[in-house]
């Protein structure tokens, strides 16, 4: 049964993730300075990669759905607490519009319920794992602060605008973000542990 609806829950968001990337081509192009289209497009591939070896996963692909299932759950924590605030509560524009009711709402919740309660994962809650799955988002931070700092993209959020706030403000936004996943992806495996033993008791 569990199984099941793990692999209904994969196909369900890789149908998703693929409406949302047409939906988004068809209205401003797929922009990788985005850090919801790419973990979005991580989501994708990490999901598609789990349902092909749905009957033995490899550890690989298990971190890989784990860190996936993370960075989208922080584009939707981002879009909730900061990107809402900052956008003047737009809710119509960040969670209905155009791709944003599939990558801001509907995908992340989705890659959460099926992470946690039917997804096949066996990775440890360790701090070298918990650290592995910020690779992405660390990467994509260094990226595009870089970016930002030559000029040659501006943004494409507030914080990320280094040219336009203090040193002081960056750093700042840098440990909020980054310590708030590390303290997440902590999180995540924890809730898929309750769910572990709660509902399969060795």
């Amino acid at each position: 049964m569990q199984r099941n609806v793990s692999i209904a829950l994969s196909i369900i968001i890789i149908i998703l993730e693929i409406i949302a990337l047409i939906v988004c081509y068809n209205s401003f192009g797929i922009n990788l300075a985005y850090y919801t289209i790419d973990s979005n497009i991580f989501l994708l591939i990490s999901t598609i990669l789990y349902l092909l070896t749905i009957n033995n996963v490899p550890k690989i692909v298990q971190l890989l759905k784990y860190s996936s299932t993370l960075s989208v759950f922080i584009t939707f924590l981002v879009v909730v607490f900061v990107l809402y605030p900052m956008y003047n509560f737009n809710f119509q524009f960040l969670f209905l519009d155009g791709p944003n009711l599939y990558m801001h709402v509907l995908c992340p919740v989705l890659a959460l319920i099926s992470f946690i309660f039917f997804d096949s994962n066996e990775i440890e809650n360790s701090l070298k794992n918990n650290l592995r799955s910020l690779y992405f988002t660390i990467i994509y931070a260094i990226i595009l602060i870089s970016l930002n700092i030559l000029n040659v993209v501006s943004g494409p959020y507030p914080f990320l605008k280094v040219n336009q706030q203090s040193p002081l403000m960056s750093v700042f936004w840098i440990v909020l973000i980054l310590g708030g996943a590390l303290i997440l992806s902590k999180v995540l495996l924890f809730l898929k542990d309750m769910n572990n033993i709660l509902y399969n008791p060795k």
